[in-house]
């Protein structure tokens, strides 16, 4: 077995609309990221599974046709290629590691 750490994690950010690398592991990265009340992203995917953990406020996100809200402490991961799309409920911050 092999003990990882991860480097001292920044304060994370509160403004909004910002985007914030946290880690660079190579072939793995951890941002936080803020949205607006209102904010969108549109349907997409990504090349690899992606983890997202709401740290604030409200999302709703939508995957293979089903829509739910996150909340903070609620997490869902999106399997590689599959397309999915996020609608910001109440102003939040999210936890990307992908």
């Amino acid at each position: 077995m092999v003990k990882n750490s991860l480097p001292a994690i920044p304060h994370l950010p509160t403004d909004k609309a910002a985007m914030t690398l946290l880690t660079d592991l190579g072939d793995r990265k951890a941002y936080c990221k803020t949205f607006r009340t209102g904010d969108r992203m549109p349907p997409h995917h990504a090349n690899s599974d992606v983890f997202v953990l709401v740290l604030d406020g409200q999302i709703d996100i939508t995957m293979a046709d089903e829509t739910l809200r996150f909340q903070p402490g609620e997490w869902v991961v999106f399997p590689a290629l599959l397309t999915h799309a996020l609608d910001c409920v109440a102003d939040a911050r999210v936890l990307i590691f992908r």
